[in-house]
């Protein structure tokens, strides 16, 4: 270590970006588990393990939603807030709080820094972080502000005014974080399942926080020109990320939408007693909330078998990249899809929207896919070993919505043993920090191939 070099670079150069920002997740959820276990932190008479306010807190800080007890049984006032503290620093990353700290008080960040912030934001290049985290925070204040507002015409007239203006800060960041958290009711928001402006306002939320920052700022670029062009001309000017990440995006919510009304249309226990439009309405805010949200308006519990394993699916897809969702993303499964054509028709390139793409995307895309099902396997096996009386499709669901950090649950959470919360646990935090480090281990390999000029001779191997 050169003993020259600034404090903070000899910190990052030791480290080294990945396992900065897996470390800072530990450091939050630590701390965030000792406040949650504090009897300060809870309601008189409730007195949580640790444990449960370790789990407590990797759900917030990997916004996730996975709960072994109602917040509101739990958690008074400062609990709560420790809660919103934690959701808004996992949603957005401790790194980038950091770093738009040193901004705002004139401190010029080191190469170092800019290239963590580049690999946590999945930036694609180091060029101007400091206003593209301003730009960040702007926006995503400006996103939870509206949402917000919307929030507080229903639960003010409910609550009052302190409790509703609290309620609708707490829901409000924890649906743009995708965290699934709520401090309403002991079951999500299934009191509002026939409420417009409650569903639509947190569909809003999720959907926003998911996009990614990438797609945002894109928009925002190309919208003041709708003037001058018409709708085809601005959707060629979008990037072919933003294209992508729109067209899977609007896909996924449509399917879902329509596979949840066709399997749950005559459930009683959860679509079958509402007219037709709450029909629609609650099956969009369940393909909306698979998008790794965590929050409910029905009880999955009562999910017909059907549509708890198509389910598995869409949440491990989860978001995209750049956002505050998880899962694999949508720009991962659409690489594989567009491999898959390929082969099929014996194509030389690769191309999407008449653009080709490199060999190596596939590749990441691939071994994230390859890694994420790798540790399903051995995450279910493990749950199916300490939890022997509940049920294997119930089990995978739970694990599935830890890793993409959805934080559904078909009633499995409370009646996990210790040793499967700490599988879940497991399974939230490697969800949170997973593809960064897993394409930045990629990253390395790749530089470190490139400087390796030894070459074997040609083998095939059969395949298929």
């Amino acid at each position: 270590m050169n003993f020259n070099l600034p404090f903070r670079d000899k910190i990052l150069r030791f480290l080294g970006p990945t396992r900065m920002i897996a470390l800072s997740f530990v450091l939050v959820i630590l701390v965030g588990s000792v406040l949650l276990w504090l009897p300060i932190a809870q309601n008189p008479g409730m007195r949580a393990s640790y444990l449960n306010s370790l789990f407590v807190a990797t759900s917030a800080t990997c916004v996730t939603g996975l709960m072994p007890f109602a917040v509101i049984d739990q958690y008074n006032l400062i609990g709560q807030t420790v809660l919103i503290f934690l959701m808004q620093i996992g949603g957005l990353g401790l790194m980038s709080l950091l770093a738009l700290f040193l901004t705002l008080m004139r401190r010029k960040l080191n190469f170092s820094e800019k290239k963590m912030l580049q690999d946590s934001l999945n930036k694609n290049d180091a060029d101007n972080i400091p206003n593209f985290l301003k730009s960040i925070f702007r926006y995503t204040f400006i996103f939870e502000g509206i949402g917000m507002g919307l929030l507080a015409l229903r639960f003010i007239p409910e609550y009052g005014l302190a409790q509703g203006l609290y309620n609708s800060v707490f829901l409000s960041i924890s649906a743009f974080c995708n965290a699934g958290l709520d401090n309403l009711t002991r079951s999500s928001l299934m009191a509002y399942t026939s409420d417009p402006l409650i569903n639509f306002t947190v569909c809003g939320l999720i959907i926003t926080g998911g996009l990614g920052f990438a797609v945002w700022f894109d928009l925002r670029r190309i919208l003041p020109e709708k003037k001058k062009l018409s709708w085809k001309r601005l959707w060629t000017r979008l990037s072919l990320h933003s294209r992508l990440v729109l067209v899977v995006t609007g896909i996924l919510l449509g399917s879902g939408t329509l596979i949840v009304l066709l399997v749950e249309y005559g459930n009683p226990n959860t679509l079958g007693w509402m007219n037709f439009p709450q029909k629609i309405m609650a099956a969009f805010f369940q393909s909306t909330t698979l998008r790794t949200a965590g929050f409910s308006t029905i009880d999955f519990a009562m999910l017909r078998d059907a549509s708890l394993f198509i389910m598995l699916f869409y949440m491990i897809i989860g978001g995209s990249p750049g956002g505050t969702a998880g899962g694999i993303k949508t720009t991962t499964i659409s690489m594989l899809f567009v491999l898959i054509i390929s082969e099929i028709r014996d194509s030389g390139n690769m191309t999407l929207f008449k653009r080709t793409l490199p060999s190596s995307t596939f590749h990441r895309a691939f071994a994230i896919t390859l890694t994420y099902a790798c540790i399903m396997v051995i995450a279910i096996f493990l749950l199916t070993l300490t939890e022997p009386q509940i049920g294997f499709l119930p089990l995978a669901f739970e694990a599935f919505s830890a890793i993409a950090t959805v934080g559904l649950s078909a009633g499995v959470t409370p009646l996990l043993s210790a040793l499967g919360k700490i599988v879940i646990i497991m399974l939230m935090y490697i969800g949170r920090v997973g593809p960064i480090t897993i394409v930045l281990s990629l990253m390395r390999m790749k530089q470190n191939r490139k400087t390796n000029n030894l070459v074997y001779p040609h083998g095939d191997v059969l395949i298929g």
